[in-house]
């Protein structure tokens, strides 16, 4: 928290046409209908210009041997990102016999395949190659404080 406090400064924070639409994104739904997960899913979102064309400039500026540089494809995406930018690696306790691997921010082509690995062997019951504990989703749960 104190990182935050002292560089709030430097965040902007903007309320766009992603943020009406996420907000008025359905909370619930029936069994039969298509949830909000299947259209996030096959979103392929439009890159923005202002931020391809931002970043472009302060490259330039940056490094004066790009200035000749140019775009030749864009495209964009969605990172699924956790708190602690450490993945979700877990069987869902409240749903047995379901797990997920998500929130990789990023990582996933380099982690990918220890976290696959990981991943198998919880699914069918093997040693884990690896502490699975610092992966468990539990870690989000917020501790309630005695009275």
């Amino acid at each position: 928290m104190e990182l935050w406090a002292a560089r709030r400064d430097e965040l902007t924070l903007r309320i766009g046409g992603q943020f009406v639409r996420e907000v008025k994104m359905a909370r619930s739904w029936k069994s039969d209908e298509v949830s909000p997960f299947e259209h996030v899913r096959i979103l392929d979102p439009d890159p923005s210009l202002r931020f391809v064309h931002g970043g472009v400039t302060h490259l330039c500026e940056a490094f004066p041997a790009f200035r000749d540089a140019r775009i030749m494809q864009m495209w964009a995406g969605l990172m699924d990102v956790t708190p602690d930018a450490v993945p979700v690696i877990a069987p869902v306790g409240s749903v047995p016999g379901f797990y997920l691997a998500t929130g990789f921010s990023g990582h996933g082509f380099g982690i990918g395949p220890g976290a696959g690995a990981l991943m198998a062997d919880l699914v069918t019951g093997s040693t884990p190659c690896v502490d699975p504990a610092p992966f468990r989703m539990e870690r989000f749960k917020r501790l309630k404080r005695a009275a």
